[in-house]
């Protein structure tokens, strides 16, 4: 399943991997014939498709399953969210990401985008980058930037100056992002209403001078685009487009409140935009819409937001929810295909990130970063359509194999970077220690609620 420009399906296809790249793709007779000598992996009664993208999450959140459920975002936040994250420490970051990674690669998720808001002390952000980096996936590590927000709940800790946190991002970026670095940087002003007009500016700024891509969350819920009202007398992307913020390496989260005025902005503006529709549904949040984004040629990648508001990885079932979620809202079985959403996981995810060039296909000059998906269960078999398979009966264990960078990271569903039975009581103890230090242990005891009225 190639997803080249041609979208081609190759029946008994093979894919020649030399190094970190992909050298050719082509039928699988072919190939052997032509390179007898390579290593060969079986993929028979296997597909393979690249990669997929995950385009934002918050791994510090992986530490926060189960804590924020049925409240609705602002009080999620306020609640559970800010008082857990102002207590994570290098442990709880790297703990994290670990098992974060790992619940990518075993969803057949090679590449992550972090969204790293926590950076109230020093070498959070680099904890992140050094677990993604030891579990071999590739990832983006977004380093947030929170200047403002104490009147609304936001712990001064997390509040830094904007001088001092473009300074870190700085440093980071040009630590981490040589062409040759599988774990790069990028920044992250974390929302309108903890970040004020100079921040953006100087983001913007900094970009320019130094690369990296920019991430926000933009008009997630009604709450925000009240507080752009409030604030600025204006809606989010107006404020932004005002600062000269906005450009094609802004990737824009969530959007469920874009309107018609903001969709043409930012396609003329080329804004890529990141759709959780998993993370909306649960935070009731609201639903972007997707189809006139894709009308407008707006690229949309897909993601599955942090694992405290999904409550997981898994990028198969985003495919799900993210198809499913559009057609009930329109009432138009048609209006978001199978062909599409895995289009938005893979090449329009890489275009998302800026890397359309060497990310998001199984093409020749493009990094190896390949799933070989086994569709053996009976959820799943039997297949008729590899796509549809994929799309609407995977449960998310179907990756098998998984290569980053041309390395085997996943054999036979066991990831072999790590160990994974240490990484998720790694991450069990420091879930528990952070939910009990930072006083949110307790929504885990929560009473019985058959309705939240």
């Amino acid at each position: 399943m190639t997803i080249n420009r041609a979208r081609d399906i190759i029946e008994r296809g093979a894919v020649l991997v030399d190094g970190d790249r992909i050298a050719a793709v082509g039928e699988a007779g072919d190939l052997e014939r032509r390179h007898p000598g390579a290593q060969r992996i079986d993929a028979s009664s296997r597909t393979v498709i690249p990669g997929l993208i995950n385009t934002h999450t918050h791994l510090i959140q992986t530490l926060l399953k189960g804590l924020g459920d049925d409240k609705p975002l602002y009080a999620w936040i306020k609640e559970m969210t800010l008082p857990a994250s102002v207590q994570a420490t290098e442990e709880d970051c790297y703990a994290a990401a670990l098992h974060g990674a790992l619940e990518a690669i075993h969803s057949g998720t090679t590449t992550v985008v972090d969204f790293t808001y926590v950076n109230h002390r020093p070498g959070l952000s680099e904890a992140i980058v050094r677990g993604l980096g030891d579990a071999g996936v590739r990832a983006i590590v977004a380093r947030g930037l929170v200047t403002q927000g104490a009147d609304l709940g936001v712990p001064p800790a997390m509040i830094e100056t904007t001088d001092h946190a473009l300074a870190e991002c700085e440093r980071l970026i040009k630590a981490h992002n040589r062409p040759d670095s599988r774990v790069q940087v990028g920044m992250s002003p974390c929302i309108l209403w903890m970040v004020d007009e100079p921040t953006l500016r100087e983001t913007r700024r900094l970009a320019d001078r130094v690369g990296g891509i920019i991430t926000i969350h933009l008009s997630e819920t009604t709450f925000e685009v009240e507080q752009a009202l409030k604030r600025y007398g204006r809606r989010e992307l107006e404020v932004m487009d005002g600062v000269g913020f906005l450009g094609g390496d802004v990737l824009a989260v969530h959007c469920t409140k874009c309107t018609p005025r903001d969709i043409r902005v930012m396609k003329a503006l080329d804004v890529k935009v990141s759709h959780n529709p998993c993370s909306n549904m649960y935070l009731a949040s609201g639903i972007a819409p997707i189809p006139e984004m894709l009308l407008a040629g707006v690229t949309v990648g897909l993601a599955t937001d942090g694992p405290a508001s999904n409550n997981n990885q898994n990028m198969l079932h985003v495919l799900k929810f993210g198809a499913l979620l559009h057609k009930v809202a329109r009432e138009d079985a048609t209006v978001v295909t199978a062909e599409k959403i895995l289009e938005m996981a893979t090449i329009d995810g890489a275009r998302a990130i800026g890397r359309e060039h060497d990310l998001g296909s199984l093409e020749p000059g493009k990094k190896a970063d390949i799933a070989i998906m086994a569709f053996d269960n009976p959820y799943v078999a039997p297949v008729h359509n590899p796509v549809s398979a994929l799309v609407y009966a995977a449960l998310g264990n179907e990756a098998e194999t998984v290569l980053i960078d041309g390395k085997i990271v996943m054999r036979a569903r066991r990831v072999t970077t790590v160990d994974e039975v240490s990484v998720r009581e790694r991450a069990q103890a420091a879930a528990e220690a952070l939910a009990q230090r930072s006083g949110v242990a307790h929504l885990a005891r929560r009473r019985w609620r058959s309705t939240g009225y």
